[in-house]
């Protein structure tokens, strides 16, 4: 093997040897936003001297605890200054030798999550000849908090900053900087197709793989500032940046977790409310909605795979099920017509049924679709599709948010995976799934037809793995 050590524009790293490649880790694209740097733009690294050891994920970004998660996801402190703006790198091969490249964002409604859980391990994709990039950014008030005087939008310039380190550095290890995907889940998949409709991430990538997240609602600037004053209520201080910037980054958390609190009501509806940080137009970094990005052009050049998970939040509703008359309280506070209402009452067992698949179309299956539709006839193809298979685990959680994950990083044999899909999940269909975002990210093609509003193809992930034409034909009437 190759020595493990890359030269980058800001210095060299040493990483270590994977059973597939070498790996990197903690990387840092942008300073610790945090001193005279907390609520600015990201700011390029000093160079260092000698060279720098990438063995160790870096600390995550601050953010509440939240116990159990459907994906591993570690808490690595790293003080009241963390090098949350870091990155990991997972490759086949050193120097010049213009492979693919994924560049992943995690998800966690952007309040949560890390780069470095094992479920986003890019070893395997690095035995199929792909360059993963996995990338920190800031999260919930240091990341999206509307503050009076500071750049709006800092977790958006964080993940442009690491596209931009990609341009500048990849090559080096290995990948080709023409040949970039952006790709991630749930609030990952947000970022990602956000990303392409902006006019500061262009030419940074050329495809885009949105899993479990699109295109949703942006929220308006009025409701970002009355989160801004719940926050500084509850910290007691003036919603300014001075007074924020006062604040310990574990005092603003927990000044978050407090002003967000689930308001009372029926506990199903609480699933699908939307998330309370979240890119927001700004008329700058964030210039429009955008859904009248994408209706406008924007990113139609690119190729995306986009799709959901087929139950994702059922299990969640579940967990605390409705009586039939809250059920029908959270039909209409979605915004169903009584066809629609009617439509998920006749197609669900029981009142949780009805609201967890109502939630699931609304907030993933009905976004997604739109935004394949609005996609259709551009330049740049759109791939379609649903992950269907049903996990036994924790009392039958189903095709749930997330699940689909270790299928396509292809690592079944993470502990934390038998937890979530029981003892036996099927490896056959880890093997296409993987192999399909291989081809997409290398060829732009995952190897079944685009999708069109004339054929509205959408390949359907279970046991069997087909072709389905018009799979949401009975649903697609039913939303706004």
């Amino acid at each position: 093997m190759a020595d493990p050590a890359v030269s980058t524009d800001r210095g060299r790293v040493r990483g270590f040897v994977t059973p597939n490649g070498y790996a990197f880790l903690g990387i840092p694209f942008a300073k610790a936003p945090f001193g005279p740097l907390r609520f600015r733009a990201p700011q390029i690294t000093e160079r260092w001297e000698g060279e720098r050891p990438a063995l160790r994920a870096a600390p995550t970004a601050p953010q509440p605890e939240t116990g159990f998660t459907i994906i591993p996801e570690p808490t690595i402190d790293g003080g009241e200054a963390p090098e949350c703006l870091s990155l990991n790198v997972f490759t086949p091969e050193l120097g010049p030798c213009g492979l693919p490249v994924l560049v992943w964002i995690h998800g966690g409604g952007f309040v949560t999550g890390t780069p470095s859980s094992t479920w986003y391990d890019g070893d395997r994709f690095a035995r199929d000849g792909v360059v993963v990039v996995s990338v920190g950014y800031r999260l919930g008030a240091e990341g999206f908090l509307n503050i009076p005087g500071a750049p709006a939008n800092r977790g958006v310039l964080d993940w442009i900053a690491a596209l931009e380190w990609v341009q500048r550095n990849v090559a080096g290890f290995g990948g080709d900087p023409a040949k970039v995907t952006v790709g991630g889940q749930s609030a990952g998949g947000a970022a990602a197709m956000l990303l392409a409709t902006l006019p500061r991430a262009a030419g940074l990538f050329r495809a885009v793989v949105p899993m479990s997240g699109s295109v949703f609602p942006a929220p308006s600037v009025e409701s970002t500032e009355r989160l801004t004053r719940r926050v500084a209520e509850h910290l007691e201080i003036e919603a300014g940046l001075a007074a924020f910037e006062a604040m310990s980054p574990a005092a603003l958390v927990g000044a978050q977790v407090a002003a967000t609190a689930a308001a009372g009501g029926p506990g199903a509806s609480r699933v699908g409310r939307p998330l309370a940080f979240f890119p927001f137009v700004d008329g700058e970094v964030v210039p429009v909605p955008p859904m009248d990005a994408l209706a406008a052009g924007a990113g139609s050049e690119l190729a995306v795979l986009i799709g959901t998970t087929e139950e994702e939040f059922n299990a969640s509703v579940r967990m605390a099920p409705p009586d039939e008359a809250a059920a029908a309280e959270a039909l209409e506070a979605m915004g169903l017509e009584e066809r629609g209402a009617k439509w998920y009452r006749e197609a669900g067992v029981g009142p949780a049924d009805w609201v967890g698949q109502a939630v699931t179309d609304r907030t993933f299956r009905v976004p997604a679709l739109r935004v394949a539709e609005a996609r259709s006839g551009g330049p740049g193809p759109t791939f379609h599709y649903e992950f269907q298979w049903h996990s036994p685990a924790l009392g039958g959680i189903g095709a749930v948010h997330c699940l689909d994950l270790p299928f396509v990083f292809d690592v079944l044999d993470d502990d934390h995976v038998a937890v979530v899909a029981g003892d036996a999940p099927p490896q056959d269909l880890a093997d296409r799934m993987h192999a399909a975002w291989v081809a997409f990210v290398r060829d732009t093609d995952p190897g079944w037809t685009a999708f069109t509003r004339g054929r509205r193809a959408t390949m359907v992930f279970d046991g069997s793995c087909d072709l389905v034409e018009d799979l949401h034909r009975p649903i697609r009437s039913l939303w706004p």
